[in-house]
C-alpha cells in the first residue's frame, strides 16, 4: 500500500490552538533540513481550511482571487511565513523561560496592527464579540485568524503551558492541556517513541563490553526529513 504524501492540507495538528499550529507548518527545526509546507498561497488556503480557519466558500473564493494577482499572492505566503516565526520565536522564547525579543513584539504589533485596522465590535444575541475578519477580499485576509489567536493566547494565562517538543530535532509547539503538565511531546507516538527508542540504543550499547578492535560502533540513526510523520 502506497505511501500517503504529507503535505499542508493533511499534518497533524497536534498544537491546541491554530496559531501553534501554524508555526508547526516548518518541520524538523532543530536540524539542519527543516521541511517547509507552505510554498504557495495554495498551501496556505489548503492548510487553513485543513484547520477550519476558512470556509469551503472562502477557499474557493482566495484561490480564484491567488490565479488573478499571482505577485500578490507570492507576497501574502512572504508575509505569512514572516507571522509564522515571529509567532514561534515569541512562543518558543516563554516556553523556554526566556524573555521574549523586543523586536519580535515589535513585529508581531505590526501584524497585529494591520488586523487591528480592520476589526470592529458586532453584537450577537444579547453579546458584544470582537470581528476580525476583515475584508474577506483581500488576500491577506486568511492570516487574520491567526494574527487574533496569536493575541489571545499571549494575552491569556494558557501561554504558561505552551511547551516545546521534547526532541530537539522537531521543534513543534503545543499547548500542554494535561492536568499535571507532564507532557514532554507533540506526539508520543512519533517524537516520543523515537526517544524512547534512542534511550535503548544508548543503554544496550552502554552495556556491551568495550571491544579491543579501534574501530567505533555505529552511530544512532538521525531524524530523517522524508520520514512521512505527523499525518492524520
Amino acid at each position: 500500500m502506497p505511501k500517503t504524501k504529507k503535505h499542508a492540507g493533511n499534518l497533524s495538528l497536534l498544537g491546541g490552538r491554530p496559531c501553534l499550529d501554524f508555526v508547526n507548518t516548518l518541520d524538523w527545526r532543530g536540524t539542519d533540513h527543516p521541511v517547509e509546507f507552505l510554498h504557495t498561497y495554495h498551501d496556505l488556503v489548503v492548510w487553513s481550511l485543513h484547520v477550519n480557519t476558512i470556509s469551503e466558500q472562502d477557499a474557493q473564493r482566495l484561490s480564484q482571487k491567488a490565479k488573478i494577482d499571482v505577485s500578490r499572492a507570492d507576497a501574502v505566503v512572504k508575509q505569512a511565513i514572516e507571522l509564522r516565526e515571529v509567532i514561534y520565536r515569541i512562543f518558543a522564547s516563554l516556553a523556554e523561560g526566556l524573555p521574549v525579543a523586543e523586536q519580535d513584539m515589535v513585529l508581531f504589533n505590526r501584524h497585529l496592527g494591520t488586523t487591528m485596522q480592520s476589526s470592529k465590535i458586532i453584537q450577537q444575541k444579547e453579546a458584544f464579540v470582537w470581528n476580525t475578519n476583515g475584508d474577506g477580499q483581500k488576500l491577506d485576509w486568511i492570516l487574520n485568524p491567526l494574527v487574533r489567536s496569536a493575541a489571545d493566547l499571549l494575552v491569556s494565562d494558557e501561554r504558561k503551558r505552551v511547551k516545546k517538543c521534547g526532541d530537539p530535532a522537531c521543534g513543534w509547539l503545543f499547548l500542554d492541556t494535561s492536568r499535571n503538565l507532564s507532557r514532554r511531546w507533540c506526539d508520543m507516538r512519533d517524537c516520543g517513541n523515537r526517544a524512547k527508542a534512542s534511550r535503548f540504543y544508548k543503554k544496550k550499547k552502554a552495556a556491551k563490553p568495550r571491544p579491543l578492535s579501534s574501530k567505533q560502533a555505529p552511530s544512532p540513526p538521525k531524524p530523517n526529513a522524508n520520514l512521512d510523520r505527523h499525518l492524520l
